[in-house]
């Protein structure tokens, strides 16, 4: 039986900044796809480049959400579900599922991705969080992450080879603990129920703490490997400049903190001592 992909109901959610670099393609991606997206809301955080006039042009005056240059990402995404575009009625969508679909400025999805997410949601019905595989925006062969773990020091863990090409050796749909917010699908009553991203997180780690708490709430997480984005990683590689400290081993105890039980944690402190320590 085919797919029933028209009760689904996307909401894309684009947070831009300084990424005027990525932006076209990624416009491109998101305004091409298969199945396209019921709803577009989008937010600039503080860019200085041509960015804001390019996300003006499509989703209209007035209809961009700028925010000073120091929010972090969650707080963007939270304001941007805000507005009343996010919940806009669409034709036919009384009885539709609602999804919130995450995108970066520099994540550019293959053009029938959110056709093949919503296509492994129908097929794996308790699934309520769903991830592409992610591949590098400059060489496309190259392997980024295909779901995400993270180690007992908090390390992020993607069970990949430095620069592992793609040859379909992860093309099996599995639950992961998360999946990166560059393409991250999510049915909106889990969004709203787990309060959305942890901005204390700042810019890494925010994707780990929402899968592991999602697991916490029941809720299954999976990868759809036939799902492809492509990803710069501009902040992570230091393609662009953030207005706020990004401290990615500051997220990652902070993942293991908030998540762990406290069992666990009081054998795990004593490791993440000494490695901060060492470090």
């Amino acid at each position: 039986m085919a797919p029933q992909l028209d009760r689904h109901i996307v909401t894309a959610v684009l947070v831009t900044h300084d990424g005027a670099r990525w932006l076209p393609e990624t416009l491109k991606a998101l305004l091409t796809q298969s199945h396209p997206v019921d709803r577009l809301v989008a937010a600039d955080i503080g860019s200085t480049d041509a960015g804001p006039a390019m996300l003006t042009e499509v989703v209209g005056e007035g209809n961009l959400i700028t925010l000073p240059a120091r929010t972090r990402y969650a707080d963007a995404v939270t304001a941007t579900l805000a507005h009343p575009a996010s919940t806009i009625e669409v034709p036919d969508g009384a009885s539709g599922i609602e999804w919130v679909w995450l995108l970066h400025d520099d994540s550019a999805p293959a053009p029938d991705a959110l056709e093949r997410l919503l296509a492994t949601a129908e097929e794996h019905p308790p699934a309520t969080i769903l991830g592409p595989k992610l591949r590098d925006w400059d060489d496309r062969r190259v392997l980024l992450e295909a779901g995400i773990a993270i180690d007992r020091t908090g390390r992020r863990e993607t069970g990949l080879d430095p620069r592992e090409f793609d040859q379909g050796q992860h093309d099996t749909i599995r639950e992961v603990m998360a999946v990166s917010t560059a393409g991250m699908l999510v049915r909106r009553d889990v969004w709203d129920e787990l309060g959305g991203l942890d901005p204390a997180f700042g810019l890494f780690r925010d994707d780990v703490d929402f899968g592991w708490r999602a697991y916490a709430a029941g809720h299954r997480v999976l990868i759809a490997p036939d799902a492809v984005a492509f990803h710069a990683e501009a902040s992570a590689r230091g393609a662009r400049q953030v207005a706020f400290p990004a401290d990615d081993r500051r997220s990652a105890l902070l993942v293991l903190l908030a998540n762990l039980p406290l069992s666990a944690l009081a054998l795990s402190l004593p490791f993440i001592v000494l490695t901060a320590f060492l470090r």
